[in-house]
């Protein structure tokens, strides 16, 4: 086995921007304005399109889902509540060890209503069952599911056409962001978010909360302490660790094109900023296999992390004009993802 990665001149690559509120809603009147035009000339893949992307952005801000979570979900899974929203179920991932799934409520809201979104796409394609979002070919045909990986190429096609500034900087966590941002603003408090979002440690909570006011989180923080300290000072127990996993991970990088020169850059600081805080291996000399430790306290933080860990892998080679290929593998369970 090789040596432990070493950082010795350490990089530091931005986290996905979160979406703004502000930025939904330009982005999402756009769409809605888009499909109408394209209506209007008759070009029915540009309004399916449009309508897709709106229902995707709109449902993925007001539910904080993931990227890999919206590519899951199935039309015959939605169910409407009149008057109230939308419920989802969402089938076990490969986290999911107990195999019940989860359903997640989705409001109805007078403005930007993902509920309203969603069902105007489902109405216009006549799906009945099968992925909810998928791609949309030249003459206006439903094709292949979309792929957790096409995210966010699809992401930062949407935000350059809408005229946001630096779209390379979102990836498909920044709807999950944007949501726990504006959460966060508008008096929400981690319990409440915790349970609305899923995540089951405050941990997973607080990674999307280090945005512009970073006072928020020490009220957060401040919150799940007693107000008082008590009156005998006695030594608090030690935490029980927490458990790891050991994953293999598979990591190829290839140029978009013979121009591309960001590639050595690419595969450093996926090692750098992805690999490394997992205690990564190197398995072969030239940095494709590697064993990671994956530490969570339940399974919820680590599909979490195995999540975010694919999306920050992508986003950054896609930054770096690389295509990137990467499975990972449960070295005991057998799970894998990719």
């Amino acid at each position: 086995m090789l040596k432990g990665i070493q950082t010795l001149h350490p990089s530091v690559e931005k986290r996905a921007t979160p979406l703004q509120l502000t930025q939904l809603g330009q982005v999402t009147t756009r769409q809605e304005d888009a499909a109408a035009a394209a209506r209007s000339r008759g070009d029915r893949a540009a309004e399916l399109r449009h309508l897709r992307d709106r229902a995707l952005l709109l449902l993925g801000f007001w539910r904080g889902f993931r990227g890999d979570e919206l590519t899951r979900l199935q039309v015959n899974h939605l169910r409407l509540v009149p008057g109230e929203g939308m419920t989802c179920f969402l089938p076990h991932s490969k986290s999911d060890r107990r195999h019940a799934g989860t359903t997640y409520k989705v409001p109805a809201l007078s403005r930007w209503c993902p509920v309203a979104a969603t069902m105007t796409w489902v109405a216009a394609t006549a799906l009945h069952e099968g992925p909810l979002f998928r791609a949309v070919n030249q003459w206006g045909g439903i094709a292949a599911p979309l792929h957790p990986n096409s995210l966010v190429h699809l992401l930062r096609r949407i935000f350059r056409e809408a005229g946001l500034s630096s779209p390379d900087d979102y990836s498909g966590h920044s709807l999950r962001r944007g949501f726990a941002g504006w959460a966060n603003a508008n008096g929400w408090d981690v319990k409440a978010l915790m349970e609305y979002v899923g995540w089951r440690d405050v941990h997973s909570a607080m990674r999307y909360l280090d945005g512009a006011d970073p006072f928020a989180r020490r009220r957060i923080e401040a919150s799940l302490s007693p107000a008082t300290p008590p009156l005998l000072a006695l030594a608090a127990p030690a935490p029980d660790p927490v458990p790891t996993t050991a994953v293999e991970a598979t990591v190829t990088l290839t140029r978009f094109n013979s121009r591309v020169r960001g590639l050595a850059k690419a595969h450093r600081l996926i090692e750098q900023i992805c690999l490394q805080p997992h205690q990564a291996q190197r398995l072969n000399a030239d940095g494709t296999r590697y064993r990671l430790a994956i530490a969570a306290v339940d399974e919820a933080a680590f599909e979490e992390t195995i999540a975010m860990l694919l999306d920050e892998m992508h986003r950054i080679a896609d930054n770096h004009q690389c295509f990137l290929a990467v499975a990972l593998r449960d070295e005991a369970g057998g799970r894998h993802w990719d």
